[in-house]
């Protein structure tokens, strides 16, 4: 394989099909934190493009566009990071980058116009308003703060100008590593609130006095894992610890009255992707109560009104909003549906008047776009679709859900993209998603780093959701618990059995991919069954010993693993890929992004040092500037390249 991969046919087919998909030059494709208010005539979101072209990457810019429609509008220029609307919806919080790369921007805009701005040292990673209005709050993450794995798993640097030899230095002191809170009524400076040792991950007005918050006594990322709600005091910072949870927490939101304190708990492998129970919290008493939601794990937490709760999250195949009425103690469900999905990583919906919501919706041959639920219906306010899309997505194929049953008899579920009108066995390309506590949902094809074009070739696909995954309550996500990389492997290979069984699969052309938890499972599934002509790893996890001793997490694998990192034998040694890989020879590409902290790039090293000692092909790459799962671009792009010609050359048209 090519180092510079540009001028395969490969990468050509994946510019061009992406090309289309995202039209880069300025086109909206995509947007996220979809926005708006019931007597304000406009919606507002945060817009994704490729503005210079496929190759820079993409850019977020605040948008806005007419609740009945029309055309969208861009607002700004700068690389928007979040957008709050204020409770009466007359103005807009915006944090954006800053003209120094140490600073953002906070600023407030209204009808269009953004009226007052000040800077914060750091990132600002959420903001949100007091219930009156007067006042923000912003979590800031400090200038060397590692970001979590959806963001890319890396350190944040500074631009230096020192000579290239200059070393890099890692301490786990310095006030620059640490998140806080921050608060600014509008008028003077923005003031810093907390300082350490307390590390805020998540906060939410509580009143007037107080601020709800996730926070530990830790800035590293994996003391995430045992945060604990707590109450501060919006003058002293002073945090008091209301809620110590069994697992995590996130989604924390306040009443507008502080008198109770909504959020999600969950047993959780990602910090940003929780997906659990919907909690209620007597910040007097300290009790909590778990809510009714409909079945749904929950992702997404906004208050409605005073007494309304409204929740997005995963029910199985489906998508679900809805409402807890406080009152009543009652919910409902406002919106359901497993032929689309929404919300960037995870359901996410903004409530909107008396019963309606917002979110941006999608589906695998559906581009995004805005729309408005009511009991009415589903109201596409304008389509985000390039003009080419409807046409490049027509060979590429269509989605259904799957069920199919394990070796113990528990019920299992997923996602298959067939070609259409196809006869007989295809070769099929098993992809596991990470976490593992997510979940496949109904996306969007564009998102898919392959998918598209081997279905446009002739392949299927299959999206397995194992035990471990969300979207099936409690203790389904939770049987993953000490046993990764065990039960959960039954489960994908029944998968595939069942597949074949169906007469949709070729039995002796089948492949795994997957990125994080998928690039472990991809590694370790060929380890354990002759079923796989080919395994593609993506940010991969070789060896649980060094994984525990070089990633930002290492409560991770503690915690799924549930065993010991400095033991001589057991899980860290039996579900180590690296430590059995070499005994079974499938060809094998394995990637990884050369500043990723989740799963650092020597786990690939060990994942193809395994292969290679096997006999069997394998190739390595590195890309030097990519972090966890390579989303950034064009290596997004160019990973997809070479997966296409990895199972052209040992699957489809291998002897």
């Amino acid at each position: 394989m090519e180092r510079d991969f540009r001028s395969s046919p490969e990468f050509t087919a994946t510019l061009k099909l992406y090309g289309a998909l995202l039209a880069p030059g300025g086109h909206i494709y995509s947007g996220r934190a979809l926005c708006g208010h019931e007597n304000v005539p406009h919606l507002h979101f945060i817009g994704q493009s490729f503005e210079g072209g496929l190759e820079y990457g993409v850019s977020n810019r605040l948008c806005r566009v007419a609740r009945n429609g029309g055309a969208i509008e861009r607002l700004n220029e700068r690389d928007t990071r979040q957008i709050r609307l204020s409770p009466a919806g007359d103005a807009l919080a915006v944090a954006c980058a800053g003209d120094d790369a140490a600073a953002d921007r906070i600023e407030i805009w209204s009808d269009g116009r953004c009226l007052k701005t000040r800077t914060v040292a750091g990132r600002i990673e959420q903001i949100d308003w007091s219930a009156d209005g007067s006042k923000l709050l912003m979590v800031v993450a400090g200038t060397a703060a590692d970001l979590a794995g959806i963001h890319g798993g890396f350190a944040q640097k500074q631009k230096s100008d020192a000579p290239a030899w200059i070393p890099e230095v890692r301490s786990d002191e310095g006030g620059e590593l640490w998140r806080t809170i921050w608060t600014w009524d509008g008028e003077g400076e923005p003031r810093q609130l907390t300082a350490a040792p307390l590390n805020v991950w998540e906060a939410s007005w509580c009143g007037d006095g107080s601020i709800a918050a996730i926070s530990s006594d830790h800035h590293s990322e994996g003391s995430w894992y045992r945060a604990v709600l707590s109450l501060v005091d919006s003058t002293t910072g002073v945090a008091t610890t209301k809620y110590s949870p069994p697992d995590q927490i996130g989604c924390v939101r306040a009443s507008p009255d502080g008198g109770k304190i909504a959020f999600v708990k969950a047993f959780c492998s990602d910090r940003g992707i929780v997906y659990g129970q919907l909690c209620l919290l007597d910040p007097r008493s300290g009790a909590v109560e778990v809510l009714d939601s409909r079945g749904a794990d929950v992702t997404s937490v906004e208050w409605r009104s005073p007494s309304v709760i409204h929740f997005a999250g995963l029910r199985g195949h489906e998508t679900v909003a809805g409402d807890y009425d406080l009152t009543r103690s009652t919910a409902t469900e406002s919106w359901a549906s497993r032929d689309m999905a929404h919300g960037e990583w995870v359901p996410a919906s903004f409530p909107l008047g008396a019963g309606s919501c917002l979110f941006v919706g999608e589906a695998y041959a559906r581009a995004p776009f805005l729309a408005e639920a009511s009991a009415a219906g589903v109201r596409e306010v304008v389509t985000l679709a390039a003009p080419e899309a409807e046409q490049a997505m027509s060979p590429c194929g269509s989605v259904e859900p799957f069920t199919w049953t394990a070796p113990d008899g528990l019920e299992m579920q997923g996602w298959v993209v067939r070609p259409r009108d196809i006869k007989g066995p295809t070769p099929l390309l098993v992809d596991v998603h990470g976490g593992p506590i997510s979940a496949h949902r109904n996306r969007w094809m564009g998102r898919m780093r392959t998918t598209p074009m081997l279905v446009s070739l002739g392949w299927t696909v299959f999206y397995p959701n194992p035990r471990g995954s969300t979207g099936r309550g409690d203790a389904f996500a939770r049987a993953v618990k000490g046993d990764m990389g065990g039960a959960d492997v039954l489960d994908i290979i029944s998968g595939v059995d069942a597949l074949v069984a169906k007469g949709w699969a070729d039995d002796a052309k089948v492949a795994v991919t997957g990125t994080s938890y998928g690039g472990f499972m991809s590694a370790w599934l060929p380890s354990q069954s002759d079923r796989f002509a080919a395994a593609i790893p993506l940010s991969p996890v070789g060896n649980w010993y060094s994984q525990h001793r070089t990633t930002q997490i290492p409560e991770f694998d503690e915690i799924m693993l549930d065993a010991s990192p400095w033991a001589e034998a057991g899980a860290y040694f039996e579900r180590s890929p690296a430590f059995f890989k070499h005994k079974k020879k499938v060809p094998t590409l394995v990637m990884a992004g050369g500043i990723d902290r989740s799963t650092p790039a020597g786990q690939a090293e060990e994942c193809y040092f395994a292969a290679v000692r096997s006999g069997s092909p394998a190739e390595l790459v590195i890309y030097p500037n990519a972090g966890h799962s390579m989303r950034s671009y064009p290596e997004y792009f160019d990973s997809a390249a070479r997966i296409l010609w990895w199972l052209d050359t040992y699957v489809h048209n291998a002897a």
